[in-house]
């Protein structure tokens, strides 16, 4: 099952909310919620913009969601070797920036009716090609997720969609996180929430 050959692309407005069917990811309630309620307001304010896919044969049905939004890493705050290291993934021969553009993959939510059948991965995939397209109106380098610190999240970001920690700990993403706090930590109490992770757009060509 292909996402192309089932859906199409609409944004996520309240008409389409109101005329279609409830969206249920199935496992995650927060989730169900934002795409139902909180992803209008995100819109209104200019915080991130929602897109829904749905079924052809039943626009009524929505397959899954995403927000996305404009973001940003900035290299000097991660310290020389790793500053470095993404410099050289990233910059070959071109200027090298202290910033880099990338789109937030901020939400992402399948219908449950649709999990596990690489519904997903054809929304990342999507995303990504639609962030390179020469149409696309700002510049745009990275994918960049902060995806829950769950096995199974995490597997799905590194082996089906290419990407890549930021940082190798969460030790490291936790300083990087509270760089400007007076904020020491214990290395066994340590345990975010979300991890950050990207992509190199132009890597995936």
């Amino acid at each position: 099952m292909k996402l192309e050959d089932i859906g199409f692309l609409c944004v996520l407005t309240k008409e389409v909310i109101d005329e279609c069917n409830l969206f249920t990811c199935g496992d995650d309630p927060d989730m169900d919620e934002f795409f139902c309620k909180d992803a209008l307001d995100y819109t209104k304010f200019r915080m991130g913009k929602s897109y829904c896919f749905r079924l052809i044969d039943n626009p009524k049905e929505i397959i899954a969601c995403f927000t996305v939004s404009n973001d940003s890493i900035r290299l000097f705050d991660l310290g020389s070797s790793k500053k470095n290291k993404m410099w050289k993934e990233i910059s070959n021969r071109e200027k090298r920036l202290s910033r880099y553009p990338g789109v937030l993959i901020g939400r992402l939510a399948v219908a449950s009716k649709y999990a596990n059948k690489g519904i997903g991965t054809d929304v990342i995939r999507f995303i990504k090609e639609w962030f390179v397209d020469e149409d696309n109106r700002s510049g745009c380098r990275l994918a960049i997720v902060d995806a829950k610190n769950k096995p199974n999240v995490l597997q799905f970001y590194q082996k089906k969609c290419h990407f890549k920690f930021l940082f190798k700990s969460e030790e490291d993403e936790f300083r990087y996180m509270h760089l400007h706090e007076d904020k020491c930590c214990d290395k066994q109490d340590i345990r975010l929430n979300t991890r950050l992770m990207y992509c190199d757009l132009l890597a995936e060509d």
